[in-house]
C-alpha cells in the first residue's frame, strides 16, 4: 500500500511539475510585445494587440488574446513609422475581439491530443479585389526570399516528390487519436469589395464551429465522426453586374454529421449528411426563376407569371442535403413565399456547376381571381367566328382550369430545372397544355354534339307524341264505330221485331 501511495504521489507530482513547467514556459513565450513583431516580421503587415491573459495555469485554463488588429501590407518604413500607435479603422484587415485557446495535457501521454476549445471570437475581415484583379491578400501568397540553403532544400524536397507522386491523406497518417470539443468563430464578419465592378458583398453574424471530433486511426470503425454546425447571413450591398442573381439577403444554417474517413480505403474522402436551411432571406432577379417566367406553353395559355415576381421573400427554407466527392443531393426541399409554396429535390455538382432539379410549386390562392381573368382575356382572343357563335367564354374558361389545380383544388404547377447554375434551362412537365384554340375547338365539337343530343331528344319526344296522339284519336274513332254498330244493331232488332 505505502509503495502504491509513493507512486501515486509521485505521479501527482509529476502531473504538477509537468503543468506548473509548461505554465512557466507560456509566460515567458507568450508575451504581447513578441508576438506583435512577429506577426508583424511574418506579415508585413502592422500589427497590435491589446493583451495576453497567461499564467501559471494556462496549460489547463487555457490563453485568451484581446483585441487583435492587423492592417493592410506595409513596407519597412512604414511599419517603423506606425511602431506603437494603433492601426487606422480604414486599414483594418483583421480584426479579433478575442482568441481562446485549451488544450488537455493528459492525454497527450496517451498519444491522443484533446483540443477542448478552440474559438476566434467577433473576427473582421475585409477582402479588396483591386481593379487590375489583385488582392489585399495576394502578398501573403508570395514565396518569400530563401538563401542558398533553403534553395538547395527545396529543390531537394522537390526531387523527392517528383519520384514518389503525391499520397492521398489516410487516417494511418494522423499518429495519434484526436478528440476535439469546439473549434471555431463567433460573430464572425468578412466585407468582400470589388473594385472593377464597385460591388460588395457581406457576410454577418457568422458562427461557423466543428465540434465533437472523434478520430482514432486504430479504431476507425467506431471513431470517424465529426459535426458542422454553420450559422450566418450573407447580402449584396447594391445590385449585382454579373452572376445569376441580382441582389440577395439571406441567412443560412447548417447542421451536419461527417464521416472523415473511408471506412474501406481508410483514404482521407468526407461524406455529409446534412439539414440544411434558409430561415430567412430575399433575392431579386434569381436566374432560375426568370427562366420559370419564360416558359412559353404557359405564357400562351394564362399569359403574364405575376406569382413568380421578381423580388423573393421567404421566413421559413430547408433541405436535407448528402455531398460526397463534389456531387449534392438534395432532398424533401421546402421555400414558402406570400406567392407560392415551393418544394424542391435532385442534385448538383459543385465543380462543373451542373443541376437537375425538380420543382413543385403550389400557387397561393389570391392568385386564382388574377389567373382566371388573364385566361378569360386569353379565350376571348380566340373565340371567333362560328366558334364564338357555339361556345360560351365562361365555359371555355371552366375547362381551362382544369389541368391547372390539383385533387385540393390549387393550382398546381411541375418543374424540371437542367444546365448550369448560371445557365439554367427550364421546362413545364406539368400540367401537360395544349394551345387554347385547339381547347376550344374541342369544345365546340363538344358543344355541336350536344346539340345534335338535345335535338335527336326533341324529335324523338315529337315522334313520342304524335304517336301517342294517333293511338288517341283510333282509340276514339273505334270507340265511336263500336257506338254507332251498337246503334245500327238496335234499329234493326227494332224493325225486325226480334
Amino acid at each position: 500500500m505505502k509503495i502504491a501511495l509513493k507512486i501515486i504521489g509521485g505521479i501527482i507530482g509529476l502531473v504538477a511539475a509537468v503543468i506548473l513547467i509548461a505554465g512557466i514556459v507560456l509566460i515567458i513565450v507568450v508575451d504581447k510585445e513578441f508576438i506583435q513583431d512577429r506577426m508583424r516580421e511574418a506579415l508585413n503587415r502592422h500589427v497590435t494587440i491589446e493583451s495576453i491573459d497567461v499564467g501559471i495555469f494556462s496549460a489547463i485554463s487555457g490563453i485568451e488574446v484581446n483585441g487583435v488588429y492587423i492592417s493592410n501590407y506595409k513596407n519597412a518604413r512604414q511599419l517603423e513609422a506606425l511602431r506603437d500607435k494603433p492601426v487606422p479603422s480604414k486599414d483594418v484587415f483583421v480584426s479579433l475581439n478575442s482568441f481562446t485557446f485549451k488544450v488537455s495535457l493528459l492525454p497527450l501521454v496517451h498519444r491522443q491530443l484533446v483540443l477542448r476549445e478552440l474559438v476566434l471570437r467577433e473576427p473582421k475581415i475585409s477582402v479588396v479585389k483591386n481593379e487590375n484583379g489583385g488582392y489585399n491578400f495576394d502578398d501573403l501568397l508570395k514565396p518569400k526570399p530563401m538563401t542558398a540553403e533553403e534553395k538547395a532544400e527545396a529543390e531537394r524536397k522537390k526531387k523527392e516528390e517528383a519520384l514518389e507522386p503525391d499520397k492521398p491523406m489516410t487516417a494511418d497518417d494522423i499518429p495519434v487519436a484526436v478528440s476535439v470539443g469546439k473549434i471555431g468563430i463567433e460573430k464572425g464578419r468578412l466585407s468582400y469589395l470589388d473594385k472593377k465592378y464597385d460591388q460588395t458583398f457581406e457576410v454577418y453574424d457568422l458562427a461557423a464551429f466543428v465540434k465533437n471530433v472523434d478520430i482514432d486511426p486504430k479504431a476507425l470503425e467506431k471513431h470517424d465522426s465529426l459535426k458542422i454546425e454553420l450559422d450566418f447571413g450573407v447580402k449584396t450591398t447594391g445590385p449585382m453586374k454579373s452572376g445569376s442573381v441580382k441582389s440577395f439577403d439571406i441567412g443560412f444554417a447548417v447542421d451536419a454529421d461527417a464521416r472523415p474517413f473511408d471506412l474501406k480505403t481508410r483514404k482521407l474522402d468526407p461524406e455529409l449528411t446534412i439539414k440544411a436551411g434558409m430561415p430567412r432571406g430575399s433575392l431579386t432577379g434569381l436566374q432560375i426563376f426568370e427562366e420559370l417566367k419564360k416558359i412559353e406553353a404557359l405564357t400562351k395559355y394564362i399569359g403574364k407569371v405575376g406569382f413568380l415576381k421578381d423580388t423573393v421573400t421567404w421566413k421559413d427554407a430547408f433541405v436535407k442535403a448528402w455531398y460526397k466527392a463534389g456531387t449534392v443531393k438534395l432532398e424533401d426541399g421546402t421555400l414558402k413565399t406570400d406567392d407560392f409554396n415551393l418544394g424542391y429535390a435532385g442534385k448538383a455538382n459543385v465543380n462543373s456547376k451542373d443541376i437537375d432539379v425538380k420543382l413543385d410549386m403550389v400557387v397561393a390562392e389570391k392568385y386564382d381571381k388574377e389567373i382566371r381573368k388573364s385566361l378569360e382575356s386569353n379565350v376571348k382572343k380566340v373565340l371567333t367566328g362560328k366558334l364564338a357563335k357555339v361556345v360560351k367564354p365562361e365555359k371555355l374558361v371552366d375547362e381551362a382550369m382544369k389541368p391547372l389545380v390539383n385533387k385540393d383544388g390549387r393550382i398546381f404547377l411541375g418543374y424540371e430545372v437542367g444546365g448550369t447554375m448560371s445557365k439554367p434551362e427550364a421546362s413545364l412537365v406539368h400540367p401537360k397544355l395544349g394551345s387554347l384554340g385547339d381547347l376550344a375547338k374541342d369544345a365546340a365539337g363538344m358543344a355541336v354534339e350536344a346539340a345534335k343530343e338535345a335535338a335527336e331528344k326533341e324529335v324523338n319526344k315529337a315522334v313520342d307524341k304524335a304517336t301517342d296522339k294517333a293511338a288517341d284519336e283510333v282509340k276514339k274513332a273505334e270507340k265511336s264505330a263500336g257506338k254507332e254498330i251498337n246503334k245500327s244493331t238496335k234499329s234493326l232488332k227494332k224493325k225486325l221485331k226480334f
